[in-house]
């Protein structure tokens, strides 16, 4: 089980919510398991806005998930509604999941013709990691490792699995398919 949150500030909701959506889903990418719960909190201000994404991870696959959020303007609130929830099936036309949270929120502003809905969703895809991206990174570590005489115990594998946007699970599977398997005090060792 992990939390992830991220929270973001900009000049309105629009800007903050695409930093929030960007920074989680480049955490998501480092960590294996399912999104299985979703908070989103937006808080508009003076200075403004604020939006705040937490997840809760469980599960070890390395599977794809995902937040996207839009936010749109509309004439009215059912305009406003209609115009988020058909960018964001636009979106999810190509996606083959499920989808875990769905979140909405709108604004009437004193100006006529101005209502702004927040659409943000959370979803798992069915859709294990790509079978040639695992294959690319299996082998750059591979040659890596050549270079430093088989010794996988001199690379940092938190630091590879940062550079290659992984969690350290899958280097260490990764490790396990070039024939290295761990040992029982944590380093390597070629089979």
């Amino acid at each position: 089980m992990k939390i992830i949150s991220k929270s973001a500030t900009g000049n309105d909701v629009g800007s903050a919510l695409d930093k929030a959506v960007d920074s989680i889903n480049e955490e998501l990418k480092k960590v294996d398991g399912v999104i299985t719960s979703a908070e989103y909190e937006i808080n508009l201000g003076v200075s403004g806005a604020t939006v705040n994404i937490t997840l809760a991870i469980n599960g070890s696959e390395p599977r794809k998930k995902e937040v996207i959020g839009v936010n749109v303007r509309g004439y009215s609130r059912e305009h406003s509604v209609m115009k988020a929830a058909r960018l964001i099936n636009s979106f999810l036309e190509n996606k083959r999941g499920e989808i875990v949270s769905v979140y909405t929120k709108t604004i009437d502003t004193p100006l006529p013709g101005r209502v702004y809905t927040t659409m943000i969703v959370a979803i798992n895809e069915e859709d294990l990691e790509e079978v040639k991206d695992a294959e690319i990174r299996r082998e750059r570590i591979k040659r890596a490792l050549e270079l430093l005489n088989n010794d996988p115990s001199v690379i940092n594998v938190a630091r590879v699995a940062e550079v290659f946007g992984v969690s350290r699970t899958i280097i260490y599977r990764d490790l396990e398919a070039l024939g290295f398997r761990r040992t029982t005090t944590g380093e390597e060792s070629q089979k």
